[in-house]
């Protein structure tokens, strides 16, 4: 308890006496004075394996020090990066990419077609079983980009052929698991690749030379860059450390860091400040609800979660960053149809939304149909501050509704294994879009997928999605439609996944920092950060 006061005192104190924060201060965190930022994170990298890496801290980093055909503008339209321009046929099932000459490893030798050629052949490969492999997997029945097949035509040449027009197929091409590998150093280094930063070679803006797990890592440019000389005036020096909470705002405070999300307990007393920015992300947070507990089976049981949690309330009084409520398991003003229509304008409010009545009157019912006079749950969340707090809403929610509660706070890693595991009940999860499609969220939940990890099944579900993707896939309004139907199906009717809350981010940001780009769909970029003298 003492501990607690003294640190609700500590950031009081801060708060009051400091309008500006490190933005009034030159940093000092390591490097050139001037070109040395320091961001402070509450995830760590899981992964520098681009085959492999499935989470957006480390997709991140990855585009810190690597780089894909294409890269997002700040706007998120896709551009020129590792690509210097492309041809697409009248009928857009034939994509040219001409690689540039220029384009080099971090250890000097020539990056070329081959290069994508291995590393998209990598990743469908089953021995590597990648999570994203469904991106482009052409041995499937289906898969996301339509795609046929990829050649090499030679060293500066990439041909890529789809069986039906992608619209966002630019866009994918700057994801991570897209990026390029050079075969003859991955295959030297065999399983030890990407597990340390001896074991990788860079193709990106920057290079990572320093890491140490759960603690910090650290970018400095490449000079081997096709594009080193326009990043002449971008930071010389990236840091990332893991830090939350007092600590990280202290550390800011004192001038050691330049990026610190704000927590929700501590949001409110720096309203004003001419260093808080907010934003609004495409990550949906949901409550993942295990198909194979045999209360979680039941609808009415499913309902009763649902009708419990008021996200409204969530949202304004627990998490105070600028999150929403879901409307959906698709976010807002992240996807975008042909006439500029969002596609939440479209489906609509699916989620059955809250009321107390209703809650404890399907939790009843729930219990009659089990034949049983209780119901507890083991919710699952990380050991994030945002996701403490949110879990701790839920958790009292359901309570109030008649469930009993077992907290399980673990690291994100952990959480992550016990979902794949089968090794939960209910779970605080989250997806951020790979592109601007409401597909990229409507695939999770297939029977079958490997993010599917409640075992949701539904025939209904599984042949609007198929239909999507195949019978409407050239008719955009009809395939939009298909997956508003699939997200009433997988939201109202089945209540499937509980929709919480799109998240917001509020944060801390040194003034002189600018550069940071936040994308909606794809992943957010640092690459171009500066720090004015």
């Amino acid at each position: 308890m003492k501990k607690l006061l003294v640190s609700a005192v500590a950031l009081a104190m801060l708060a009051g006496c400091s309008s500006g924060g490190a933005a009034s201060t030159a940093n000092t965190s390591g490097g050139t004075a001037g070109k040395s930022v320091t961001i402070a994170t509450d995830t760590d990298i899981l992964s520098m394996n681009s085959s492999t890496s499935t989470d957006g801290t480390s997709f991140i980093a990855l585009t810190m020090c690597e780089a894909g055909l294409t890269q997002l503008d700040e706007k998120n339209v896709p551009v020129s990066d590792l690509a210097e321009s492309w041809d697409v046929s009248s009928d857009g099932l034939e994509y040219t990419f001409h690689i540039r000459k220029d384009a080099k490893w971090s250890d000097g030798t020539a990056l070329t077609a081959n290069d994508f050629v291995y590393a998209w052949n990598r990743l469908i490969d089953p021995e590597t079983a990648s999570d994203y492999a469904f991106l482009i997997d052409k041995n499937a029945e289906s898969n996301t980009t339509n795609i046929k097949d990829w050649t090499a035509e030679d060293d500066q040449t990439f041909k890529v052929t789809l069986s039906k027009p992608c619209d966002f197929f630019l866009s994918l091409c700057a994801f991570p698991s897209l990026f390029p590998l050079n075969e003859k150093f991955v295959e030297e280094q065999g399983d030890q690749y990407a597990l340390t930063t001896d074991n990788m070679l860079y193709c990106g803006p920057y290079t990572l030379t320093e890491w140490t797990p759960s603690t910090s890592w650290k970018f400095v440019k490449n000079d081997q860059y096709w594009d080193a000389a326009s990043y002449a005036e971008n930071v010389d020096e990236a840091n990332w450390i893991l830090v939350q909470g007092q600590s990280a705002i202290l550390d800011y405070q004192a001038g050691n860091i330049d990026y610190v999300k704000l927590t929700s307990e501590v949001i409110d007393d720096y309203a004003g400040k001419e260093d808080v920015v907010t934003s609004l992300t495409g990550y949906s947070w949901y409550l993942s609800l295990n198909f194979h507990n045999e209360a979680l089976a039941n609808n009415n049981i499913r309902k009763a979660i649902a009708y419990a949690i008021n996200t409204d309330e969530l949202c304004t009084s627990v998490l105070k960053d600028g999150s929403t409520p879901l409307e959906g398991i698709v976010t807002k003003s992240t996807t975008a149809n042909a006439d500029g229509k969002d596609f939440r304008s479209i489906s609509g409010t699916v989620v059955p939304g809250y009321d107390e009545a209703k809650a404890k009157e399907a939790f009843e019912a729930g219990c009659k149909e089990l034949g049983v006079d209780s119901v507890t749950l083991e919710v699952l969340y990380e050991d994030a501050d945002v996701s403490k707090n949110c879990a701790a809403y839920v958790m009292n929610a359901l309570e109030k509704a008649g469930f009993t509660t077992e907290a399980k706070c673990e690291p994100k890693k952990s959480r992550l294994q016990d979902m794949q595991n089968d090794n939960y009940d209910v779970a605080l999860h989250r997806w951020g879009p790979d592109y601007a499609d409401p597909q990229t969220y409507m695939d999770l939940f297939v029977t079958g997928a490997s993010n599917n990890y409640g075992h949701y099944e539904s025939e209904k579900y599984d042949s609007l999605i198929e239909k999507a993707l195949t019978t409407d896939a050239t008719d955009s309004t009809k395939r939009w439609e298909d997956f508003a139907e699939a997200e009433k199906v997988l939201v109202n009717e089945d209540t499937a996944i509980i929709p919480l809350y799109q998240a917001g981010n509020t944060a801390l940001q040194n003034t002189k920092l600018t550069g940071i780009q936040y994308h909606g769909a794809g992943v957010d970029s640092y690459r171009h950060m500066k720090l004015a003298a």
